[in-house]
C-alpha cells in the first residue's frame, strides 16, 4: 500500500505550520516507503537490529528516503505523528543540508524540534501521549580541551 499524495500534502503542511520551518512543495519530499519492522530495524541499526526494535520511522538523509514501519493507517493519529516527525527532519535537511545533521548537538536539537512538533500534533488530535521522553536524558560526549 502506498501512501496517498493527499495525505502526504496534509502532513507536510502540518509539519510546516507546527515547526515554522520554511515551506517546501510536496514534490520536494522524499519517497515514503512502508517497510516491515524487521527491514526498518536493519536499515536503522544494521549492526544491532534489535536495538532499534521500537523505531516507527526514519528519514535517511543519504538515500533521501523516508522509511515507515508497516502496517500504517492513514486514520491513526499516532501513525501519522511519526511521519510528521520525519517530515520535520526533511524540512530541517532542506534548510541546512547535511551540515544540519553533522554534529551530535545538531542531531539532538533536530530531534527536540521534531518531537515537539509530533507532540503538538498529538495534542491537537486529542491524545495525551507524548513521544521523545528519553531525549531528555541524552547528552553529547564532551571533548577534552
Amino acid at each position: 500500500m502506498a501512501l496517498s499524495q493527499a495525505l502526504l500534502q496534509d502532513l507536510l503542511l502540518i509539519a510546516i505550520q507546527l515547526s515554522q520551518l520554511p515551506a517546501v512543495d510536496v514534490s520536494q519530499i522524499p519517497d515514503v516507503q512502508l517497510v516491515s519492522p524487521t527491514v526498518l530495524m536493519e536499515k536503522v541499526c544494521p549492526d544491532e537490529p534489535a536495538r532499534c526494535r521500537n523505531m516507527a520511522a526514519v528519514f535517511d538523509t543519504e538515500a533521501y528516503q523516508i522509511y515507515v514501519r508497516a502496517p500504517f493507517s492513514e486514520q491513526n493519529a499516532m501513525d501519522k505523528s511519526f511521519l510528521i516527525h520525519e517530515l520535520v527532519h526533511v524540512l530541517q535537511f532542506k534548510l541546512g543540508g547535511h551540515e544540519r545533521f553533522g554534529s551530535c548537538e545538531a542531531v539532538l536539537a533536530n530531534e527536540r524540534q521534531a518531537y515537539q512538533v509530533q507532540n503538538l500534533y498529538l495534542h491537537q488530535e486529542g491524545s495525551d501521549w507524548r513521544e521523545g521522553f528519553s531525549l531528555r536524558f541524552m547528552t553529547c560526549p564532551t571533548t577534552a580541551k
